[in-house]
């Protein structure tokens, strides 16, 4: 007999006729007969019809629980599907709040009073207090015993307790200090819409999307928790590091441009190049960005021009992209038209199962 208590409600936007990409149905689960307190508010249900049935089956019904496709011919069946995965998912009376991904596996991380705790199938226990030091520990072993050769091979995903959806990393925060981890920050979703998550020690530091300015609101929440616990000496210490390139350019869209701009020169393969950064004044923030190879933005703070200045050329130098931080150079800059955005969230509940970019 099942033991989660599912309760539907109708999506408005669906329709057989032409938004069938659309969830057919938000359930909602009742999971206290599993001892847990938690009520999942909006795990999606798709609804297809098979071009040829298979048996009796003429329609399926489909929903995606922690990563995992659970398919039935009729809503009955998938409540047993959703129970029974339910049940193997859940320990010490709680879901997951992560998953760490290694290649095609993924294992639940658990949240239990002050530490989270996690272990893998003939391995050893994992307990942290945070989930940066977590994952570090978890690259650091895998990578150690061949399974990953890379670090950011360990793939990271934030479990939502409102949809049961995993969620990959929107971007970290990076300190100063080389033996701090990362701080991943997560999209979370939540019936006002989606909020930007950065779990530090033992809390979980919590700002709305806000049309993608909330990565600079989650940024200033971290620093500020950051220099009241006397983990950073200055303002403008950390960076944010591994930002879409595409959200980087919705959020400059949001930027108020700066008479000035950051220029060098860099050899990428093909002869020396000129490179510009952009300069954003934001109340008593300089802000500017640069991509890398891969696609990712970092993002730089400083409360001037000049130490702006700094930070970018003693990072591409740290990388040997230049020759010494003086190579990069404070130009004055076009005049820029500012563009003012609506909110555009990249965002979407059909995120389940994605891979952590």
């Amino acid at each position: 007999m099942n033991k989660v208590i599912v309760t539907y409600r109708k999506n408005p936007l669906y329709s057989e006729r032409h938004t069938t990409e659309q969830p057919r149905l938000f359930a909602k689960l009742d999971l206290h007969e599993l001892g847990v307190e938690t009520q999942i508010k909006n795990l999606t249900i798709y609804y297809k019809k098979l071009e040829k049935p298979v048996g009796p089956i003429r329609v399926v019904y489909t929903t995606f629980l922690a990563g995992l496709a659970l398919e039935a011919g009729n809503l009955n069946r998938l409540e047993e599907a959703i129970d029974g995965t339910l049940k193997a998912l859940i320990r010490f009376g709680k879901l997951p709040e992560y998953l760490f991904q290694v290649g095609e596996n993924a294992y639940p991380i658990y949240h239990l009073s002050s530490e989270l705790l996690t272990r893998y199938p003939g391995g050893p226990v994992f307990e942290t207090e945070d989930i940066a030091s977590l994952k570090a520990w978890l690259a650091d072993h895998f990578k150690g015993i061949g399974r990953i050769t890379n670090r950011r091979d360990l793939g990271l995903l934030y479990l939502s307790p409102f949809d049961l959806g995993l969620y990959a990393p929107h971007c970290v925060i990076r300190t100063p200090d080389k033996e701090d981890p990362d701080i991943p920050v997560f999209p979370a979703p939540s019936e006002q819409g989606f909020h930007m998550i950065a779990p530090v020690d033992n809390i979980s530091l919590k700002v709305p999307f806000d049309g993608h300015r909330g990565v600079l609101a989650i940024h200033r929440e971290v620093e500020n928790y950051l220099l009241e616990h006397k983990r950073l000496s200055s303002k403008y210490a950390t960076t944010i590091r591994k930002l879409p390139s595409a959200y980087w350019e919705k959020l400059q869209l949001t930027l108020t441009p700066h008479n000035s701009q950051l220029t060098f020169l860099r050899d990428l393969g093909e002869g020396m190049t000129l490179h510009t950064l952009p300069v954003y004044k934001e109340g008593d923030s300089y802000i500017t960005g640069r991509v890398n190879r891969l696609g990712g933005t970092v993002i730089f703070f400083a409360t001037d021009l000049n130490n702006l200045q700094r930070c970018v050329g003693e990072d591409l130098a740290s990388y040997e992209a230049i020759g010494h931080p003086d190579d990069v150079k404070i130009t004055p800059s076009k005049k820029q038209k500012v563009v003012k955005q609506e909110p555009i969230s990249l965002f979407n509940q059909e995120l389940s199962g994605s891979t952590p970019s």
